[in-house]
């Protein structure tokens, strides 16, 4: 029986930080061409699924070499779509469109992950928010954070940030706090640099987005910032080193002699490292290539 495979295993985790804009390398005709975008983006006449086919191919190859590096057609026009949906600029830095790590398929795809500014748009496009007060922080806690080569330093970081946002519901002004942790978003000292160089700011974006969505479900649910989603890193990056064992390992069998395929297989059926889906496979394979060399020079 293959083995169920975990919620962690199973989700679709960010591979990189969303890019950034390089605004001062766009030529004067390629910001030309990003105030038409963002036209198409903001009008009421045009709807979002049809946003994508009212751009020209230069108009897409821009959008490509900017804020969706290496997306596909069908990756873009979705993105689009969504863009012009919930009313977000890309090229604002509200929205963005990452490369993220999926366990299920072993390979890259890009999906849409909103930033905090696009957090606070949202809300304000509601015409219910009130604002909100800035971080307050409780408690301090020294880590260690890597400095120069494989060294390490103390770093003091809060242990915890909480955030008010206000709501007007029928006309009066409602408070929804929420905190956010530094024990369940710090992503580590071998990915947590922005977290190291500024962490309040990190774990105040996390407890304001908490804080957003709570205050607007219908309009946020199952949206989440970068900063919210760091600490998958870690575990993604082994998911993908995993991976990659795999397929060498599977590249090898055509390779090996029936002596080294068995002593594979010996070890394989003792490890840990692989899923049960993954060793079946790799054993199944190893299997049938010893049956094809133990057979052939009996021929």
């Amino acid at each position: 029986m293959a083995k169920t495979k975990t919620k962690e295993e199973e989700t679709i985790v960010p591979a990189v930080a969303p890019q950034e804009v390089p605004e001062e390398k766009l030529t004067a005709k390629d910001q030309k061409q990003v105030r038409i975008i963002e036209k198409i983006i903001e009008s009421k006449e045009i709807a979002p699924q049809d946003a994508f086919g009212k751009m020209t191919r230069s108009q897409v190859e821009l959008i490509k070499r900017t804020v969706a590096r290496g997306a596909s057609d069908d990756e873009l026009k979705l993105f689009i779509q969504v863009c012009k949906g919930a009313k977000l600029n890309p090229f604002m830095r509200q929205v963005h469109l990452v490369p993220r790590w999926d366990s299920k398929i072993g390979g890259e795809v890009r999906t849409i992950q909103v930033g905090i500014d696009g957090f606070r748009a949202i809300a304000e496009d509601s015409g219910a928010y009130a604002g909100n007060d800035d971080p307050v922080f409780d408690g301090e806690k020294d880590i260690e954070a890597p400095d120069g080569k494989d060294k390490t330093k103390k770093l003091a970081v809060p242990i915890e940030a909480k955030v008010v946002v206000r709501k007007v519901v029928q006309g009066q002004v409602y408070d929804f706090s929420a905190t956010a942790r530094w024990d369940e978003y710090y992503p580590g000292p071998k990915l947590g640099f922005q977290w190291h160089i500024r962490p309040k700011l990190m774990l105040g974006k996390c407890a304001e987005a908490l804080a957003l969505r709570k205050a607007f479900p219908k309009l946020l649910s199952g949206m989440y910032v970068q900063e919210e989603m760091d600490r998958t890193l870690p575990a993604e990056a082994e998911n993908q080193k995993v991976q990659k064992g795999f397929s060498m390992l599977m590249a090898t069998i055509k390779k090996s002699s029936a002596t080294e395929l068995k002593d594979y297989i010996a070890k394989m059926e003792k490890s840990d490292k692989y899923t049960a889906d993954q060793k079946d496979e790799f054993i199944t394979l190893a299997e049938h290539r010893i049956i094809e060399l133990e057979v052939k020079p009996q021929q």
